[in-house]
């Protein structure tokens, strides 16, 4: 037979919960008070529920004025809750799942205020125990209802200010741009040894290839796409071409970005399409995606 928990094992729950703090800011004590109280008000005006209007048949007062009455106790309540008690330390520490109890507490006040009001304006109501539990009945089926719809309008509130912040920090951070050459200036491709082994301008060049300890570099000659074999690691390459626009797309592939025509993701995977190469897919593999997403997506 298992046994109960804790009160340790309950208190360390409870601290790792997140403290409700919907009704920390001003603002929302004051629109929460206003809202419950007209909502309330014009909930007994309109619909009379628990047939109200035949309770006070005869009383020297207006109905109306017996609505606004138990709604100014109801604000009367909501304040000394929210403004004269708030500032309790365990108030404070109240989490999402126990503030349902600090709930309970002002149903009862605002019950308990209401009860000993409505003594003190007729003659035919007595401050009773029943009379304080159908009160309480009462109070419970119509303050609960403006008072969870504003916490849900707070609740949402929060939320759109969350993500519209967010929003406007990845607006305004800066966008990694991509160096391009001079149009004029042609590539100096080297060897393993420093020697140039390719001059072509970089609007010619459209991407280079790893083959062991070579690289095939693919330029358009004409209208025409030729190859050049050079003696050179991939590494070696993109060091010198990455200022000139280039990017890795995969451990054996270097690509010119200006020379992308389709970025796109099948079964397998994503691929470039270069331009003048639709037979030649390029792969790209997870770790240099990012760059391709941010240029393309």
């Amino acid at each position: 037979m298992k046994s109960l928990p804790t009160l340790p094992l309950i208190a360390k729950f409870a601290a790792e919960q997140p403290r409700f703090s919907l009704l920390d800011p001003v603002r929302n004590r004051v629109e929460l008070i206003t809202f419950c109280s007209v909502f309330s008000f014009f909930f007994m005006y309109i619909f009379l529920p628990f047939n109200i209007n035949m309770w006070y048949e005869g009383q020297h007062l207006h109905l109306v004025v017996f609505f606004g009455i138990f709604t100014g106790c109801g604000i009367l309540g909501l304040t000394i809750s929210q403004f004269l008690l708030a500032g309790w330390k365990w108030r404070r520490r109240l989490t999402n799942a126990t503030y349902l109890f600090w709930l309970l507490g002002e149903i009862v006040l605002v019950t308990t205020i209401v009860t000993a009001v409505d003594v003190l304006l007729t003659d035919t109501f007595y401050f009773t125990w029943g009379e304080f539990v159908n009160t309480l009945r009462y109070t419970a089926l119509i303050m609960p209802l403006p008072y969870m719809i504003s916490l849900l309008w707070f609740f949402s509130r929060e939320k759109y200010k969350q993500l519209k912040s967010l929003e406007d920090k990845v607006s305004q951070a800066p966008v990694a741009s991509i160096p391009v050459a001079a149009p004029d200036a042609c590539l100096q491709i080297k060897d393993e040894q420093g020697k140039t082994a390719l001059s072509v301008h970089p609007a010619k060049l459209l991407m280079i290839r790893a083959e062991d300890n070579y690289v095939q570099v693919f330029y358009r000659n004409g209208t025409a796409i030729s190859k050049e074999l050079i003696r050179v690691s991939l590494k070696n390459m993109e060091t010198q071409l990455t200022a000139n626009g280039f990017a890795r797309a995969h451990r054996s592939y270097l690509v010119n970005l200006s020379k992308v025509v389709l970025f796109k993701k099948n079964t397998k995977g994503y691929f470039l399409q270069i331009e003048g190469m639709e037979d030649t897919p390029v792969p790209v593999s997870g770790t240099y995606l990012p760059v391709f997403q941010s240029a393309f997506g």
